[in-house]
């Protein structure tokens, strides 16, 4: 089963701990994906851009700058793993991130056939 892991806050917060703990997330987030790359279990990670620099786009086409959930935090990151069929693991995963970014992780199963080329 595939499972995304998403990763929320702001550019501001993050800053805000300063160097040594953004050096410190930096060199756990290499260890934990080297790791799960070492064991086929990531699929596939993406850091998203700044979210002052985030465009929301509606139905109409009218736009406006910012993330979709102003009231919330924006996405930062995407970790897509592939796991047994225990929904455990991705859990025990994102528990792992969650300490490590001391922030909550939001874990979603990806759907079958959900992906394409």
């Amino acid at each position: 089963m595939r499972y995304m892991l998403l990763a929320h806050g702001t550019n501001a917060a993050f800053i805000a701990r300063g160097p040594a703990w953004v050096e410190e997330v930096v060199g756990f987030l290499a260890r934990f994906e080297d790791d799960l790359a070492a064991t086929s279990e990531l699929e596939w990670t993406e850091v998203l851009d700044d979210d002052e620099l985030a465009e929301v786009v509606g139905p109409g086409g009218e736009s406006r700058t910012g993330w979709y959930n102003e009231a919330g935090k924006p996405l930062r990151r995407v970790w897509a793993v592939k796991v047994d069929t225990h929904h455990a693991r991705a859990r025990e995963l994102a528990g792992l991130l969650a300490g490590e970014l001391d922030t909550w992780v939001e874990v979603r199963r990806c759907m079958p056939g959900a992906q394409r080329p």
